[in-house]
């Protein structure tokens, strides 16, 4: 695979979010303010600077501001890469994911969640010209997909010409992908290379499939036919 390689402790932070899903490769923007957080990142930068990020599950409003808030075990691992603390105490920082890990049991000694984890290494279950049909076919699924941002598209397509190996390709697509975080946890969650840009590739597709039918639907000709 072309993962960096990083080392992930057997302790992180985790930072519960909504609707947010920290691939490896990806730079998420964060602006910390709660207390329990902002003890959180200043705990990291004396650190080894490490936060996981975990999605939140639908229906966690009422437990937010609690450790039962329900949230996914698969976390992307992230790396504070620029920190700045204004002048209220709040932070922005940049966390860079650098690989996945999974919640083997969370811990109770801090005001913010800290979990024992386990790192989950990627693979690819197919040869290497197996995933790059399939990476071929992810390009090629993307090209004139009219359910895509013209500018999204443009930007899937030069990552497809830096010559990244489907397991990164794949991270950095689906972290842009316009879906529903659920459907990006997903993702995430599939370690196999192969397997997640199958997935990818389903989702891409149906995009391509939705707008069509709008398209079909709201034109003069479909309308008359009714």
């Amino acid at each position: 695979m072309d993962d960096e390689t990083f080392f992930i402790s057997d302790q992180v932070p985790v930072f519960p979010l909504p609707e947010v899903v920290l691939f490896p490769r990806t730079i998420l923007p964060l602006h910390v303010f709660e207390p329990r957080y902002r003890e959180m990142t200043a705990d990291a930068l004396i650190g080894d600077r490490t936060v996981a990020v975990a999605l939140l599950k639908p229906g966690f409003e009422p437990l937010y501001y609690t450790r039962e808030a329900p949230i996914h075990t698969m976390l992307g691992v992230g790396q504070i890469v620029e920190s700045e603390m204004d002048g209220e105490g709040n932070y922005n920082v940049l966390l860079r994911g650098v690989g996945r890990a999974r919640i083997i049991e969370e811990l109770t000694d801090r005001s913010y969640r800290l979990a024992r984890v386990e790192p989950v290494p990627t693979f690819c279950s197919q040869a290497e010209a197996q995933a790059h049909s399939l990476r071929g076919g992810l390009l090629d699924a993307i090209r004139g997909n009219p359910g895509l941002d013209p500018n999204l598209r443009r930007q899937w397509l030069r990552l497809g010409q830096a010559g990244l190996e489907l397991d990164g390709l794949a991270d950095l697509i689906g972290a842009g992908l316009p879906v529903e975080a659920e459907l990006r946890q997903c993702l995430l969650d599939e370690a196999d290379a192969y397997a997640r840009g199958n997935l990818l590739l389903d989702q891409i597709q149906t995009l391509a499939s939705v707008a069509r039918t709008r398209w079909r639907a709201s034109s003069p000709d479909a309308q008359n036919m009714n």
